[in-house]
């Protein structure tokens, strides 16, 4: 919306300066020899400069003009104007137009060549709805229309001007737009041979100011492009852009600061360079069909680095179809065949949509991992992907994904979405996973992409071949995982959740026939059917003063189980509950079994869960016998005290 203000501002500009020049030439048709005498020259300078200044009803200053009718040569300098409030609004230094003034005659208007340098503008537009500081001057120059009484028989045509420009050279061109700036060194724009034509903008600079409704804040942004040229004829144009340079800043601490496992992405903190080349095959004020052809962006701030970009695309209207995409990155490459984009409108309350056809392609997970997520950055196992890609601005929907290795030993079917990307506090990303087989290692080698502390590797191995069906969500300071897990070792229902805030993570298993023993390498367990509670100490600070005190190797936190069927030795046991806490050092577990007059008593512990067979059991037996009988004559003797307390009050 910016660039669009700032481009029809200069127009506005150029053509403010067109109407001063057209003032000068109706003048300067009344004499053509007189014209070119100082003295003439100088009165139309004072006739021309006090008509605008009258016309305008504002200060209008020009030091000299020179008009040469046998020259073909046209010099006005330094032209100033003031807006309504007094204010210098338009400075020009110099305007130089070489023209063929007798084609005039010929309602033909030949210009060979126009220059404009040293232009300053300084624009203002306190409100959106409320008119520009230059629009006086626009009014003034438009032609008004005569009210007219009589019927009108026939249409006469008008005469058309015919218009042929040459060259255009405008140089140190600096605009002011409220708290908004715009300038740039030179704009060229020559027509060659065979309707070829050349623009190039050299040195552009312009800086805007955006503040979020959200909470106020203030963004400056910053775009420079290093040179911008645009070569071709009228079926086909090349464009370069070169040192294009893009950079945000809200002057507030970066959203890393004090988050050191935390991705180095921030919208308000960008700093981002470019450089791409486009073919365009169509443009009008409706519609663009061209080829993006060379594309290379990267946040130097975050090291997001798309090192090659490439499409079709085709505007028209609020509509853009893309065509033949391919994103390359330095590990990856995605490619998809269309993608279809809807453009916003506020006005019309248009949303923005996006949808593409399937994308397929390599990547390498580091490649993100700076930007976004730190804890891949050794993440260098290989992945191929294919998916559907739809949404808004506010959400993502993700269909028919494929996410596996290379050897095909991980594959993975999901489909999903995200929400809330605009309120980080009501984010949600959901994703059902259909299903996911882990063959042979790939289960240990993913785990070992990780840089955090690795548990029970070795049970891990011995579940075999892991079949996994559920979902996950993914919210503010919260992650939640549930589903079905199937290994050699029997199945398991289950549901975790990892608490951010608290650092804790919680959740329950339930298994109606799991191979305890065969996981532990513990043969004396058989199957069981259970159902726990647990909870884990996540806490860096809390777990590192923990194994400060006592070390050891094992998991913090306790475990809460009720198993309804057991296999220990030879033995069937039934109905036991178990009570297990882990100091990270040691792992004590209390198990009762209860029985009509006697429970069964045990206490066991570990310190290594790869070496189960050493653990320490002490059975023991707790008698019934006179259990209840004894508490059951309690209780009457405090019924009774209670009753004796109470008349004696009434007494």
């Amino acid at each position: 919306m910016y660039f669009c203000d700032m481009k029809s501002i200069i127009l506005k500009i150029i053509a403010i300066a067109g109407g001063i020049l057209v003032t000068l030439l109706l003048i300067a048709s009344a004499g053509v020899v007189l014209l070119n005498t100082d003295s003439f020259q100088n009165k139309l300078l004072r006739k021309t400069t006090a008509m605008l200044s009258e016309k305008l009803s504002t200060k209008v200053e020009i030091d000299s003009i020179h008009i040469g009718f046998f020259d073909d040569d046209i010099r006005l300098f330094r032209l100033e104007i003031e807006d309504l409030q007094r204010r210098k609004m338009l400075e020009i230094k110099q305007l130089c137009v070489e023209i063929q003034l007798f084609d005039l005659l010929r309602q033909e208007v030949n210009i060979d060549k126009i220059t404009l340098s040293g232009i300053k503008a300084n624009i203002y537009k306190p409100k959106p709805d409320s008119a520009a500081n230059y629009q006086f001057v626009l009014d003034a120059f438009k032609k008004e229309k005569k009210e007219s009484t009589k019927v009108v028989t026939e249409k006469k045509e008008k005469t058309k001007l015919a218009v042929d420009l040459n060259h255009v050279l405008i140089e140190d061109v600096a605009v002011t737009y409220n708290d908004n700036h715009f300038s740039f060194v030179q704009l060229l724009y020559k027509k060659g041979l065979m309707g070829n034509q050349e623009a190039e903008i050299r040195d552009l600079h312009t800086s805007w100011v955006h503040v979020k409704k959200k909470d106020s804040t203030r963004v400056d942004n910053q775009l420079t492009l290093g040179v911008v040229r645009v070569t071709g004829d009228l079926q086909e144009q090349q464009v370069e852009i070169d040192g294009l340079q893009f950079q945000t800043d809200n002057h507030l601490p970066h959203k890393r600061t004090g988050k050191p496992h935390r991705g180095w992405f921030d919208a308000d903190h960008l700093k981002v360079v470019a450089h791409l080349k486009a073919t365009l095959n169509h443009a009008d004020k409706d519609s663009i069909v061209g080829m993006l052809t060379e594309c290379e962006v990267e946040d130097l701030t975050s090291k997001f680095h798309i090192t090659d970009l490439h499409c079709g695309f085709r505007q028209q209207g609020e509509h853009v179809h893309l065509s033949n995409v391919t994103v390359g990155m330095e590990n990856t490459k995605l490619t998809f065949v269309g993608g279809d984009i809807q453009m916003p409108s506020k006005k019309q309350g248009r949303p923005f949509l996006f949808s593409t056809t399937v994308i397929t392609g390599t990547t390498l997970l580091t490649d993100i991992s700076h930007p976004f997520a730190p804890v891949l950055k050794d993440f260098r196992l290989p992945l191929w992907l294919s998916t559907k890609f739809s949404g808004t601005d506010s959400s993502l929907v993700f269909r028919d994904v494929v996410v596996k290795t290379t050897d095909n030993n991980l594959t993975v079917k999901a489909s999903g979405g995200i929400d809330g990307l605009k309120d980080k506090y009501k984010l949600n990303v959901h994703f059902n996973v259909h299903q996911m087989v882990a063959k042979g290692n790939s289960k240990a080698r993913i785990i070992n992409q990780f840089p955090v502390k690795k548990f029970m590797m070795k049970q891990l191995h011995a579940l075999g071949t892991l079949y996994y069906t559920g979902s996950f969500n993914v919210l503010w300071r919260k992650e939640q995982f549930r589903g079905t897990l199937g290994t050699a070792c029997g199945k398991m229902a289950f549901a975790f959740q990892l608490d951010e805030n608290n650092k804790y993570l919680t959740g329950n298993v339930r298994s109606d026939a799991f191979e305890l023993g065969r996981a532990m390498d513990y043969p004396d367990i058989g199957a069981i059917a259970c159902r726990a509670g647990l909870k884990i100490d996540i806490s860096k600070p809390r777990t590192a003063k923990m194994r400060r005190i006592k070390g050891g190797k094992l998991p913090i936190g306790n475990v809460d189980a009720l198993v309804y069927k057991a296999k220990y030795k030879f033995v069937t046991v039934t109905d036991i509950a178990a009570h297990i806490v882990s100091d990270g050092a040691v792992a004590k577990g209390h198990i009762n079994m209860k029985g009509k007059l006697a429970d069964a008593l045990c206490s066991f512990s570990f310190t290594n869960t790869d070496e189960m067979r050493k653990t320490k059991i002490k059975p023991g037996v707790r008698l019934n016998l006179f259990g209840k009988k004894d508490k059951g004559k309690k209780e009457e003797k405090k019924k009774d005290k209670d009753k004796d307390k109470k008349n004696k009050k009434q007494k």
